[in-house]
Order: structure tokens, then sequence, then C-alpha cells
């Protein structure tokens, strides 16, 4: 009993009889025995084409870019609904089907280099082998060629892995092994494999002679320089090392030429060598060139070669010619297109080759009614280039039309991505520092674990606390952005002192030198060094000089740093309490 027919388990309950899928573009076929009738013979175009994929290179771009791109296709188990457009992607691990799909091949990673293998196989001879076989209780799958295969002594072989170049050896594959026939069938003779190649074979040819001639016209340069002519009448003085020589002259140029390819980034090499001669001869002296002169137009003719070739392998044609002149937009379109016209087809046909060859039949010995219904599916998802719409849901997201998860899908991030409550948090206060400067001093604090920062408490009215009502105002205070001092509370916290402080009205002085003092209101006369003013410019002062000696307004901002603000030409400082760090003044 073949192994790939075995079941998985229990009998499964029977289900309704669904109608029998008609094949798309795919061909397959089980071979039914082993033998050389049922083989197909090797044609004269699939060798060519071998040809071309191996020394051409424009030809060979082509076939690896779709292989690429399918290999990044995953293969799934589907069921046949009535009423949709595609087969239903099967979502319960432990249905037959799917873990059929799961262990074929031994994963996606597997899988991945079959669909490689066979979108070459497709588009260079457009046929291949899927072999199926236990080797040491493992199943191991992969895509032969159609050279690959024979028949001998009635048993399949194929060739063996341990090959060496020139010495090709083969293995006999056990005799319950799966071969499926996979191949793009021809549209006149469904029997016989076509591919995109068998038409492109003239442009390649054609691309193939141009490259060839390119390169001849090259070597021709690099063969020869050709020759130099000089009248038999002229002589030239030579070292006396070269004066036995039959020609001193030409023996002492060609040490000269030897020594200039030996040291060619020597000034020596590009200097042309002085040579004197009477003047009559000047004109007789000659250079023939033997190289063939690169022709321009040649160029021309491997470009439209290269253009036609485009245009006749199964990709779209900007992939091979570049998309230097595409916008993104545009590129977007190529990727999309390709998908349609060029990755889907292939993939629908390697998905139609292992539901007749390999789900369909196992499922069929695994007791499972029915089994027709199910197929192997794709999905290009990895492929899909989407426009961006990553505006459109930051919009719908502030308007609560769309969660989190969806914004961060569009955004190309997902849930890994999401914050924790600690940087929610984090973010939240830089919010709020931001956008509520009431607030910002105690989310400061509570972001950088600063007690000279101590959470903003909301100010209450005259009304709710009236023994906590704030004096008038100092009318002796300078008009200039600094607010009267508000005298200290006796029964008040730490920290409402502290946000006192820090939102009361304070003053800088720099003196001609430079240095410079803090100028507190009288609310800080016996918290002079516990101001937060004070501790913030122990930690970050003085700051460059505003440009001038006087008193400037000094404040700080919602993050908790000193500023240097307006000039103030009037102050009358007399009651104000100055701390300049031991300069003069008041002393800490």
């Amino acid at each position: 009993m073949p192994w790939w027919t075995l079941g998985f388990g229990s009998r499964p309950p029977t289900l309704p009889t669904m109608p029998v899928p008609t094949a798309l573009t795919a061909s397959v076929a089980t071979v039914p025995g082993p033998d050389a009738r049922f083989l197909p013979k090797i044609d004269s175009w699939q060798n060519e084409a071998w040809g071309y994929y191996d020394n051409l290179g424009e030809y060979r771009y082509a076939v690896e870019w779709k292989a690429s791109m399918l290999s990044r296709v995953r293969l799934y188990a589907a069921e046949l609904v009535p009423g949709q457009d595609e087969p239903v992607r099967i979502d319960d691990p432990n249905h037959l089907a799917v873990q059929a799909m799961t262990s074929m091949a031994g994963g996606v990673s597997a899988q991945s280099a079959l669909m490689s293998s066979l979108s070459t196989q497709l588009d260079v001879p457009g046929e291949a082998y899927l072999v199926g076989e236990v080797i040491q209780g493992a199943e191991r799958w992969s895509v032969r060629s159609i050279d690959e295969v024979q028949v001998r002594h009635g048993a399949y072989e194929v060739t063996d892995e341990n090959s060496v170049q020139g010495q090709l050896s083969w293995r006999p594959l056990e005799p319950n092994s799966l071969i499926s026939r996979v191949f793009r069938s021809h549209k006149r003779w469904s029997f016989l494999a076509d591919s995109p190649a068998r038409a492109a074979r003239v442009t390649m040819r054609e691309l193939e002679m141009v490259n060839r001639h390119i390169l001849a016209q090259y070597l021709s340069r690099l063969a020869s320089a050709g020759v130099v002519i000089f009248p038999d009448e002229i002589t030239f003085p030579t070292k006396e090392e070269y004066a036995d020589a039959p020609d001193p002259f030409v023996a002492e140029w060609i040490e000269i030429a030897a020594t200039a390819i030996r040291e060619p980034g020597t000034a020596s090499s590009v200097v042309p060598i002085p040579i004197k001669v009477p003047g009559e001869y000047v004109d007789k002296v000659k250079h023939l060139d033997f190289t063939m002169a690169l022709d321009d137009t040649i160029i021309e003719k491997r470009d439209s070669a290269i253009k036609r070739l485009a245009t006749q392998v199964n990709i779209p044609a900007e992939v091979l010619l570049g998309m230097g002149d595409v916008n993104h937009w545009g590129a977007w379109q190529i990727e999309e297109g390709a998908l349609k016209t060029s990755i889907a087809p292939d993939a629908e046909l390697i998905s139609q080759a292992m539901t007749v060859g390999y789900l369909q039949p196992r499922l069929s010995r695994s007791g499972l009614s029915n089994p027709e219904r199910y197929v192997v599916w794709y999905d290009m998802s990895e492929l899909a280039i989407r426009p961006d719409r990553s505006a459109n849901a930051f919009q719908a997201y502030d308007r609560l039309e769309i969660n989190g998860d969806a914004l961060r899908r569009e955004t190309g991030f997902d849930g890994a991505d999401k914050p924790s409550s600690d940087e929610l948090k984090e973010q939240a206060l830089r919010v709020i520092i931001k956008s509520a400067p009431a607030d910002a001093f105690s989310a400061l604090s509570l972001l950088t674990d600063d007690e000279t920062l101590v959470p903003a408490m909301p100010a209450e009215s005259p009304e709710s606390s009236p023994q906590e009502q704030t004096p008038e105002p100092d009318r002796t205070a300078p008009e200039q952005g600094v607010p009267a001092p508000v005298p200290a509370q006796v029964s008040e916290s730490r920290t409402e002192r502290l946000l006192r402080q820090s939102r009361a009205a304070h003053a800088v002085r720099f003196n001609d030198l430079g240095r410079w003092e803090i100028l507190h209101p009288a609310s800080c006369e016996h918290h002079a060094y516990s101001c937060p003013y004070t501790q913030k410019a122990l930690k970050s002062f003085p700051p460059a000089r505003p440009g001038g000696s006087g008193t400037y307004v000094f404040t700080l901002d919602t993050y908790g740093r000193l500023r240097v603000g307006d000039r103030i030409p009037h102050l009358d400082a007399s009651t104000m309490i100055s701390t300049t760090g031991g300069l003069n003044g008041h002393r800490w």
C-alpha cells in the first residue's frame, strides 16, 4: 500500500456530496507504473531553453524573479463551498486535510523550496516531477526535472544527490513512492508540455549573438594594439644594454612597455616616449590598428532584443527592463498586476497538481467521505502590496471609528508593538506635559523621580478656602513679567510649598563679569536652598549670558528647565532674597 495514501486516524462523519472541481490551467498526471512509455521524451527546444537559462543572464533573471515570488506563496487546505468565489480555508488544526498539508514536505520552509523549484521547471522546460518518498522512516519531497527520472529494470530511478560532476549516478525509488508529472499543458496537444521559453527562443538567440559580438570587439582590442611602422632610414639612439639586440630600439621599446604594465600606477607608465627623427620622416611613421571599431548601433540592438524578451517571458516587462522611470505608485501597480497575471496562474497550477496528485488520494484512503470537496489553495498575502492607507487610518482612529489593532495593521505594525501598561503611562504623562501646563510639574516629577518638581495641585477658589486667599499683589513689583510675590502659608505642606515656589515670580541678575544671582520673592526667605529654582540652578546653570548685564525674568518651563526671559529695566529688589552660589550676596 503506498505510504502517501495511508490514513491519519479514525473515519470522520459522512459529508454531503460536492461536485468534482475541474482543472484550471494545471495539468498533473500520476505516473501509472514503472514503464518508460509513460515518461515524456526530452524535446530539443527544452535543451535549448536550459542552455539559455544557464548562460543568458537576462533570461535567468526573469526566471529567478518569478521563482522568488512563488516561494513566498503559502499553500493550505481549503474546502469548496457553494456560492464562494474561492475555496474557504479550513481553520480546524485537527481536520485531516489540514494535517495532510501540514505534514507535507516537512512544513512551510520545505514547501517554499518546492514552489520555487516548480516555478523554474514550469518556466523553462514546462514540466517536472513531484516526487515523494520515504527514506529511513521520514517523508522526503523533491522536484525533479524530466532529465532526472528514468526507468530501468522495471523500477523508477532518480539521480543520486551525491553525484559528482561528470560522474552521474542513479538510485532506485521505493515501489510505493509518489511520482506526479506536473506540466504546463500545450494548447494544441494537451499531453505535451509548453512554456514561455519555447516561443522566446528566437529572441534569445539574437540576444546571445549580440552579446557575443560585443564581447568579440572588446577581446579584439585587448588582444593587440596593432603595429607601428617606422621608415627603414630612421635610426634611433639606444642604451648600451640593448646594443647586441637585432633591433636595439625595438628591444628597448618593448622593455619600457613591459615596465609600464608591471607598474601601472607610476608616472612613467603614462609619460610618452620621446624620440627624434628627421623632419622629412615624421609623417612616415604610422600606426595600424587591427582591432574592430566598436559599433555604437550594436548596443541599441541589444537593448531592442532585451525589450522584446521582456514582453515574451511570463513576468511584467518593467521587471526585466528596470523601474527607473516608474514612481512608487506605478511600481505598486506593476506588482499587483504581476500577482494577478503571472503569479496567481502558476500558483493555481501547482495547487491543482497537489490537489489531484496528493491531497485527495490521501484523504480518500484516510476514509474521508467526498474528498473531492477539499483542495489545496494558496495565500499571496506576503506578496500583496497594498496602497498606503495610514493617513486615513489615523483620521478614523481619532474619530473612534477603528480600534488600535486596525491602526497598527494599516501603519505596518502588529500586536507585539502595542504599548504595555508602564509604557502607556509614560506616554500619557508626556501628553500631559505638552497639553496641560497646570499639571506639567506633577507629570514631570513622576517621569523623572525628581522631588524638586512637585505634583501640580488644583488651586482652590477663595470661596472654598478663605483662610488661603491670595493677598493683594505688591504694587511695587515690576510690570514686565514679574508678578508680586505670594507670602508662604504657615500651615502648608512641603509639597504645597514647593509648588508655590515654582509658580512664584523669580528674577536673575548678571553683572559685567557675567556672574549671576537668583532673586527670590520674600516667600522663599526660609526655604531658599530647597527652592526648585535653586536646585535646578545647581544642576544646570549658569546659562549663556543673555547679551548684557542687568536683571531678567527667570522662569521654569513646563519641562522643568530654567529659562531667562526679557530684561527688567527697573526692579525693586529690596524685599527679594538673593542666592548666588557663594559668589556674593546670600550664601547657601
